[in-house]
């Protein structure tokens, strides 16, 4: 067990706490066992769950990696950050978590991927104790030791470390591996596919155009899975939870670290991943969709201020929220012009008024590009060219998003399209609405 209720307790109590930020790559927000998934085993993701609050209905910024990430250390969306594709760094002249907390007085580490400046040290604010750009499970074992090692040296307190794996990641090159359908001899011991696994015919022409034409990674994976049958997206999606398992040992050890140091009860953790997984839905895998199994993810807090214990299903939560929501926990002055609020209330268990969330996306450029609002109810997609531009599910009864309300819910799109532009307005976002 990685903390118990009696920990929490003292934990509120105790200034200054120590951070450890852990971040997964490209695991949906349903793919642990405390999301109540049967098909995959996390005991380390489970504990920190187990001893905090879930924020069930969380959101990336953007569903690929740099922009994801360049929100979660900025607190800011990427078009403020300017981080719009992978390997782009930072703007010039926007604090970054690391700079922050460095200068309120706390030592910052970081291990793992970084994935915003072409070089890993190029980043601001961090002290680097392991890291680089390769991909595998053995940079996560790395990354893994790295931190455990420096938790166990007396580390100089108070810290803010990130622990950064790169799994389930791996599933990129997986589906390279298996581009044809296939037989299946043990297909008996595998997930089923998913109950969503047709494509929405009335589907914005961008998204399709990922689908069928784009020249890049991810769209060659879409590509690849839409050649396969039912019992490929199985296959897939047994052997991506076994690289979920396997990322989640390596987060084990980090907390076993922790806890041996002492440094358990004085230390606050925030768990996410930077995206989410398309896990066959619509079709789909990797990430760069709107679809919840890409653009939702795993959030969770836990540690010292952490009172509100269990799952919150209802409010709705942005990966831009996470820097603002350390910084209010930990005591550290927030910087102006956070796009992100803090969390802190709900954490606390107090009132969090309701808003929006919103994501963005690319396609190639800007000629093919999406902005996404979640509110209460609704998801919103809309894109800025090409035919059948806009999206809307209703959440509360198509949790899959197999129907499209565009053409039938006049009310609801035009709410959700002044929504959208008061928020251009608001971040002095680029992005153009359709006529």
């Amino acid at each position: 067990e990685f903390a118990g209720s009696g920990a929490l307790a003292l934990q509120a109590q105790t200034p200054r706490p120590n951070v450890l930020i852990v971040m997964t790559d490209q695991q949906a927000w349903n793919a642990l066992s405390a999301a109540g998934n049967p098909w995959v085993t996390t005991p380390a993701m489970d504990a920190i769950a187990r001893n905090g609050l879930r924020i069930e209905q969380s959101y990336c910024t953007y569903p690929v990696c740099s922009p994801s990430r360049s929100s979660v250390f900025t607190g800011r969306m990427p078009h403020e950050t300017g981080v719009r594709d992978n390997n782009n760094p930072i703007a010039a002249g926007i604090p970054t978590m690391g700079e922050v907390f460095r200068d309120a007085g706390y030592s910052t580490v970081y291990a793992g991927k970084w994935h915003l400046p072409k070089g890993f040290d190029g980043m601001t604010g961090f002290t680097k104790i392991a890291g680089g750009s390769a991909l595998g499970r053995d940079m996560d074992a790395g990354v893994a030791s790295a931190c455990a090692k420096w938790l166990r040296t007396a580390p100089q307190q108070p810290f803010l470390m990130v622990a950064s794996f790169m799994n389930p990641h791996d599933v990129c090159d997986w589906i390279r591996q298996h581009p044809g359908s296939r037989r299946h001899a043990d297909a008996a011991k595998f997930p089923p596919a998913p109950a969503n696994l047709g494509a929405d015919p009335m589907e914005p022409e961008a998204i399709q155009h990922h689908r069928t034409q784009g020249i890049d990674l991810m769209s060659k994976a879409v590509g690849i899975a839409r050649e396969w049958r039912a019992d490929d997206f199985r296959h897939y999606l047994h052997d991506y939870y076994r690289m979920v398992e396997d990322v989640d040992r390596e987060i084990g050890k980090v907390l076993g670290a922790l806890s041996a140091a002492g440094l358990r009860d004085r230390t606050l953790i925030a768990f996410m991943s930077d995206h989410g997984e398309g896990m066959g839905g619509h079709r789909w895998v990797q990430k760069a969709s709107f679809y919840e199994e890409s653009v939702r993810v795993p959030l969770i807090f836990a540690g010292p201020g952490v009172t509100a214990l269990g799952t919150d299903r209802t409010s709705l939560a942005s990966l831009a929220d996470v820097m603002p929501t350390l910084c209010g926990m930990a005591g550290v002055s927030t910087p102006s012009g956070i796009t992100g609020r803090s969390l802190a209330p709900l954490l606390r268990g107090e009132p969090l008024e309701s808003r929006p969330v919103f994501s963005e996306l690319r396609y190639g450029g800007p000629e093919r590009e999406g902005r996404m609002v979640r509110t209460e109810r609704y998801k919103y997609i809309v894109f800025n060219s090409g035919a059948r531009p806009e999206q809307l599910f209703d959440l509360t009864t198509d949790p899959g998003e197999t129907v499209n309300l565009a053409g039938s819910e006049p009310g609801a799109i035009r709410e959700h399209r002044e929504l959208l532009r008061r928020w251009i307005a608001d971040t002095r976002d680029d992005f153009a609405m359709p006529a």
